[in-house]
């Protein structure tokens, strides 16, 4: 077997594998790039990551270009199929007669010879015409036209369209299908992200500063964890809205900041960046992801408290100046970097997601004091598991209110504030989707 034939067949492994479970894509993909060559990880990741990202439009393709529906596709034929028009359509740099042989090699491996005739038939019918807009979707219902041409499921097309109107979906639905690129969190006190870009770029990595965090870098080429800076822990990989969520409003001198779900550090490592003189406490209910943060931190040369606790039953009275909370969400503010997600989102589950995240405030909230802050952030940009879940928060709290985020920032971050106490950054560009809630206690 080829190198890339390996390539390939490592891909459809992690392909299978992630769309019959609920396991992150992660799961799988970590596994294949330790057993793959290095010089390949670039490849192996953009199969199986923009697979993904495609599936629905490529499933579109398959059925018109197969003829028949998709559950009439033998099932081991289907990652084949998928990877090869993964390339035909987005991929310039593999020639079309390699991708579509490979496949075929891969699909007799799989079953037999009449599979491997099937799939040279599906794939070079597509190969003549490998422009999308030359499988467009029947023409009627907006929601599904859209869902298929940008492949996302009818259950978000159809909320976002709802929520953001037509123009604002469509730009979502496209930054979801970019490839994610890599994001570095320099600290103030080390000089910041301008000696941090200098010693990569001394190293041969490609980066330049972001636009919307203060601390962060873009990287456009190269690998920045085999240098000197990873190794003296220069920086953490974060992404960028994930950095500017973290520090929505700025933390100042001295504030004793609690943050709960903390694990693998992120939010707190964002925090200490903007801020180093902050007393920082991190809270997380598992201990192996609590090891995970122990370790990052130690690379960081960071020494933030570190607590095995349920957000539900905190060991604290109402002493900390600010409590971030990291709601469990469905993650649709970061698709493009886990295009997994798409295809698991159900209503019920955001709904039971909403219900945890309003215990986990309650639990959190007494232990703000008067005066203080409580920041809760998500990774997803539903209403339902941010707004709704602080309104049913606030209907059981009168001590506490929105705080007015204008005065608090400024931009860029400034212009994403979308109402009293709320913040939220869409997808687009490089970065991620993120949602900031502050509510701040009233003097007792």
């Amino acid at each position: 077997m080829t190198a890339h034939a390996k390539v390939r067949a490592s891909a459809a492994f992690v392909l299978e594998r992630t769309l019959d479970s609920r396991a992150p894509v992660s799961t799988f993909l970590d596994g294949a790039l330790e057993r793959c060559d290095p010089r390949d990880h670039a490849l192996l990741r953009e199969l199986v990551l923009g697979t993904l990202r495609w599936l629905r439009f490529i499933d579109h393709v398959l059925v018109a270009a197969a003829q028949r529906p998709l559950h009439r596709i033998q099932r081991a034929l289907l990652a084949p199929l998928r990877i090869g028009a993964y390339q035909l359509f987005f991929l310039d740099r593999v020639p079309p007669h390699a991708a579509v042989n490979e496949a075929v090699e891969q699909a007799g491996s799989r079953t037999h010879a009449g599979g491997a005739s099937f799939v040279n038939g599906v794939l070079r019918r597509i190969a003549r015409s490998p422009r999308r807009d030359d499988w467009p979707a029947e023409p009627g219902d907006l929601t599904t036209r859209l869902g298929i041409r940008h492949s996302h499921p009818d259950l978000l097309v159809e909320r976002w369209l709802g929520i953001y109107g037509e123009e604002r979906t469509v730009a979502l639905l496209g930054a979801n299908n970019l490839p994610k690129p890599l994001h570095l969190l320099a600290f103030r006190d080390r000089g910041g992200r301008a000696l941090l870009a200098e010693q990569l770029i001394d190293d041969d990595v490609g980066v330049e500063p972001s636009v919307l965090a203060p601390h962060c870098v873009t990287v456009r080429w190269g690998n920045p964890l085999t240098t000197d800076a990873y190794r003296q822990g220069g920086f953490y990989v974060q992404d960028e809205a994930s950095q500017l969520a973290a520090i929505v409003p700025p933390p100042v001198p001295g504030e004793r900041v609690l943050d709960v779900a903390a694990a693998p550090g992120g939010k707190t490592f964002a925090v200490l960046a903007e801020q180093p003189d902050v007393q920082s406490i991190a809270a997380d209910v598992s201990l192996g992801r609590l090891v995970t943060m122990r370790r990052n931190a130690g690379r960081l040369k960071l020494r933030p408290r570190l607590l095995a606790a349920d957000s539900l039953a905190l060991p604290f009275g109402p002493v900390f100046d600010r409590v971030v909370v990291d709601l469990p969400c469905s993650g649709t503010g970061t698709l493009r970097k886990h295009p997994e997600l798409k295809w698991r989102i159900s209503a019920a589950e955001i709904e039971r997601l909403s219900a945890e995240g309003l215990a986990m405030i309650r639990g959190a909230s007494e232990c703000v004091r008067p005066g203080g802050l409580l920041v809760v952030i998500s990774c997803s940009i539903e209403p339902e598991e941010n707004e709704a879940v602080a309104a049913a928060f606030l209907e059981s709290r009168i001590d506490f209110r929105r705080r007015d985020l204008l005065v608090d920032l400024r931009p860029p971050a400034q212009e994403h504030v979308a109402g009293p106490g709320l913040w939220r950054l869409l997808p687009a560009a490089d970065h991620d989707g993120f949602t900031v809630q502050v509510l701040e206690r009233g003097d007792d």
